[in-house]
């Protein structure tokens, strides 16, 4: 009969951001999320490399069964970033 709704790729996908939102040792609002043939792949930035490791391990408990493809980069506060001074 088809998969069950909490199955279809827009509420995994849901189901994974909500988690990177909430869960305290991510936090992060802006990452990326898409799902392919079994397998999640998150993008985007964290702070740090522990926060970078935890985003793993958040998409892991939410979707064990999918292979997670863990491509955020991590990028110190204030690097890369224009700023400007104001004297």
């Amino acid at each position: 009969m088809g998969e069950p709704a909490e199955s279809a790729p827009h509420y995994v996908i849901q189901r994974i951001r909500e988690a990177l939102a909430h869960d305290p040792r991510v936090g992060e609002l802006e990452l990326g999320v898409n799902v392919r043939a079994g397998k999640v792949f998150v993008t985007g930035t964290v702070n740090t490399e522990e926060r970078r490791r935890a985003v793993a391990k958040v998409v892991n408990e939410v979707v064990p069964d999918l292979e997670v493809h863990n491509q955020t980069t991590v990028v110190l506060s204030g690097e890369g970033e224009d700023v400007e001074t104001v004297t």
